[in-house]
């Protein structure tokens, strides 16, 4: 085994030894303290490699070999940005590209050694739908009117980006009219390196999550209060939570069914009107936080799905996130719809 595997199963087993041994600091409130600014970049791949089938962890070499490539990212990164550039500005094209490399953020202070974020099933992979659950696919972002693209037969739009078609604002995805976002919904947080920061704000009696990525802060109480009635439903949905130890616990359902069960960047599955979330924020170092969570969704899927991210503390402001779609692009495309259909 090379000394530089060696060192990095070192560390990983001195890491898990120091998260088991460290005492999370409290609150005024006797509470565990997870208040400040977390960020949830993880480069792990949500479902599993199929060269990995059922192992959860990476091995030493392969730990190693991670860590090379992240720590020669940005080297990568700016290569491919000056590609990316130099083909914009001397290639004809009708793709206007997407947001550039400066806008995200791609460290990992407190990296992840699994070899998925599902952690169960055991496979590491999406559970099959149940029959007749519809799943939508975005078209690719060059072609926002989805002309000759892919077909989603259904409404509501349940998609990122793309949709069905220029003819109204509904007919959009949820990312395109910046109402939902895949990386925050439904809310459940999945890891990402775009705007890729959520504050957590703790009294007595509530907890605030506020994700940078939309404007949704959600409010829980923590008092023991029963859940809404569940004909009241809303985009974040009615959540209550509680503490189990050090573990932050909140359960949230009455989802609306314009929201999939399971929204990811590309595929939306099923439908979010029956799905109950469970999240736990545990924070095991000064600067690293567990965070996993639940979906539970009997009517979408045939199993449980469970997902785990590390999340690092910032050290840094969130700012303000200004859609530029929703005010700008959106309007630009319906208008040049309706030109194209005058022509």
């Amino acid at each position: 085994m090379k000394l530089s595997a060696v060192f990095v199963f070192f560390m990983t087993i001195c890491s898990s030894t120091l998260a088991q041994d460290y005492e999370v600091p409290r609150t005024e409130n006797d509470q565990p303290d997870l208040n400040g600014i977390w960020n949830f970049n993880d480069s792990t791949p949500f479902e599993r490699p199929d060269r990995f089938g059922t192992r959860e962890f990476l091995n030493a070499e392969e730990l190693a070999a991670r860590d090379q490539r992240l720590a020669t990212g940005q080297d990568r990164r700016d290569a491919s940005e000056a590609t990316v550039s130099e083909r914009v500005m001397n290639v004809p094209t009708n793709d206007t590209g997407a947001y550039n490399l400066f806008w995200s953020y791609y460290d990992e202070p407190y990296p992840n050694d699994r070899t998925s974020l599902i952690i169960y099933p055991q496979d590491g992979k999406i559970p099959a739908t149940q029959p007749g659950v519809i799943t939508q696919l975005s078209p690719p972002g060059s072609n926002p009117c989805n002309y000759g693209g892919v077909v989603i037969s259904d409404r509501p739009v349940r998609v990122s980006w793309g949709g069905i078609s220029c003819d109204r604002p509904e007919d959009f995805g949820l990312a395109s009219r910046c109402m939902a976002f895949p990386q925050t919904f439904p809310p459940h947080i999945k890891a990402n390196s775009y705007n890729n920061n959520l504050q957590i704000v703790q009294t007595k009696d509530h907890v605030m999550i506020r994700s940078e990525l939309g404007n949704d802060p959600r409010i829980i109480p923590l008092d023991g209060r029963p859940f809404l009635n569940e004909s009241i439903r809303s985009w974040t949905g009615s959540s209550r939570g509680h503490f189990e130890r050090d573990t932050l616990v909140v359960e949230t359902r009455n989802f609306t069914g314009k929201l999939a069960s399971l929204f990811l960047r590309t595929n939306s599955y099923g439908s979010a009107e029956n799905l109950v979330l469970t999240e736990r924020f545990t924070r095991v170092g000064e600067n690293a936080l567990d965070y996993e969570f639940t979906i539970d969704d009997p009517t979408t899927f045939v199993d449980r799905i469970t997902v785990k991210t590390n999340m690092s503390r910032l050290g840094a402001p969130m700012y303000e996130f200004a859609c530029h779609e929703g005010n700008y692009a959106l309007e630009n495309m319906l208008r040049a719809a309706r030109i194209v259909e005058q022509q």
